[in-house]
């Protein structure tokens, strides 16, 4: 019983260190299985009769080995890095020495050992073939108490006169031993395999070999190294968040907003941004649709394609600089940003005064014509620095000669009337070319020919204006005409 109660304690601890296995980050291993003990194949393994024949013929068959039952053996081992495991192997059973004709006695031996692993120094550590070297410190209990010597081994008849070194004629129960050994693992899937062993048991306290034996076993082997505390399927050894479930790619870590850079890396881990950002989105500051870092007016709401920046309008003209052709001088929009031209003034000025009336044959203004004039002279008044010509034209009716002295009073007469309503007398200058630019033959009716009586306003350019400066009036090109009757009168 007390025996009995020394093999159920034993196999008890090894069973609570799974227990605690299983709640680690650390890689386990579990083994359950049988083992078998032989003691013949230690006879004359180290005196001056070894023979190789005879020791292979002890070592190998199974009936050699007296096997103990399935969970025999327990394994539980803890992996200290690649190639390295630690491991507590126990093995319990009622056991013989057929050396000595001993009958079965009680047999436990409980210890820890160290595995050098080829899987992890010489290939994966994962890999399927997973053969070690071990070396273990043990304590056995094979109760040798009703063996006396001398005592005769029954086979080859060497006789031992005392049990060890101390000259003991009789023998114990408690023993240390050292165990030397290889084993293969063969892994059918990652957390299940099968593994056999093989160990040379010794007893160096004893200085003797009447305890020592050869072990063999085999075992079923259940792997729980890989523990997956968060379920994010990625094992708690390999993930930088055990504790907070998260993507492969980020070792496991979450990334909660999706942009790239797991939450322990982001600062702004409930916002999506850029990696550069440190996983915050770029600020808009002034909201005008620039990022911060490409807005070269982080305060101010502008365009992107001025970097952000509000485009300029140096001359207040509100007309922006990238679009006004005179960006230091106020304009119009419908100018590109530049002051009205004279000839627009000129062409308005034309237009107010079309259909201005005169007397009879004469170059004096109608009364009714004063809101033209009126008009004319306000609009010559908006230019700052434009010249003009005011042209007096006739129709064909009548002579030449006496068309152009027509046009020219009439247009005299104009260029005064604009000078009483204010207008500048150095901007303007009069001529008249009388029927020259006529369109309407002179056999057509008076209201028809009223197209070719008209006053009409030009700018003039600095050089034409200086030359206008020159002479009373400017040069009329000559025009060939056919000559008319001279009782012909002009209206």
């Amino acid at each position: 019983m007390k025996n009995l109660k020394l093999g159920i304690t034993a196999l008890a601890l090894t069973v609570a260190s799974s227990v605690f296995a299983q709640t680690t980050t650390n890689p386990w291993v579990i083994g359950v299985g049988a083992h078998g003990v032989n003691h013949v194949a230690q006879r004359n393994n180290f005196s001056n009769t070894f023979s190789f024949n005879n020791f292979e013929e002890n070592l190998f068959g199974v009936s050699k080995y007296l096997i103990t039952p399935p969970l025999s053996k327990l394994t539980v081992a803890r992996s200290l890095g690649k190639g390295l495991v630690l491991d507590w192997q126990t093995t319990v059973g009622n056991v013989d020495n057929k050396r000595f004709g001993m009958d079965k006695e009680f047999f436990l031996m409980t210890g820890l050992g160290i595995q050098v692993k080829a899987a992890g120094l010489l290939w994966d550590e994962e890999s399927w073939f997973d053969p070690y070297l071990r070396v273990g410190a043990n304590y056995l209990r094979h109760d040798y108490t009703n063996l006396t010597f001398p005592q005769t081994d029954t086979k080859s008849g060497e006789v031992y006169n005392v049990y060890d070194g101390d000259d003991n004629t009789t023998g114990k129960a408690d023993h240390f031993t050292v165990s030397t050994g290889a084993g293969i693992n063969f892994w059918v899937t990652k957390n299940f395999g099968l593994g056999i062993q093989g160990d040379y048991v010794t007893t160096p306290v004893d200085q003797s070999n009447v305890a020592n034996f050869w072990q063999a076993s085999a075992s079923l082997l259940f792997r729980f190294g890989n523990t997956d505390r968060d379920k994010d399927g990625i094992p708690d050894k390999e993930d930088a968040c055990p504790d907070t479930p998260g993507l492969p790619e980020f070792q496991g870590c979450p990334d909660t907003d999706g942009d790239g850079v797991p939450d322990k890396d982001d600062q702004c881990p409930d916002v999506a941004g850029p990696k550069e950002n440190n996983g915050c989105p770029w600020p808009d500051t002034d909201g005008d649709g620039v990022l911060d870092k490409d807005d070269a007016c982080v305060d101010v709401a502008g365009p992107a394609e001025n970097k952000g920046c509000p485009w300029p309008d140096t001359d207040g003209d509100g007309v922006l600089d990238k679009d006004d052709a005179c960006p230091t001088v106020p304009g119009l929009a419908e100018y590109q940003g530049c002051p009205k031209p004279a000839e627009a003034y000129a062409l308005e000025a034309t237009g107010a005064l079309t259909n201005i009336l005169f007397d009879f044959n004469k170059a004096t203004l109608r009364p009714e014509s004063a809101g033209a004039i009126a008009q004319a002279a306000s609009i010559l008044k908006g230019s700052t620095d434009g010249q003009f010509l005011v042209t007096g034209h006739t129709d064909a009716k009548g002579s030449a000669e006496y068309n152009l002295k027509l046009s020219r009073q009439r247009a005299a007469a104009v260029v005064a009337a604009l000078e009483a309503q204010g207008v500048d007398p150095n901007k303007l200058k009069s001529t008249g070319v009388g029927e020259r630019d006529a369109k309407v033959p002179e056999t057509a009716s008076d209201a028809e020919r009223q197209a070719d009586r008209k006053v009409v306003v030009e700018a003039v350019n600095r050089a034409a204006w200086e030359s206008l400066q020159k002479s009373d009036l400017p040069v009329v090109e000559k025009k060939v005409v056919k000559k008319r009757t001279p009782t012909r009168r002009r209206r």
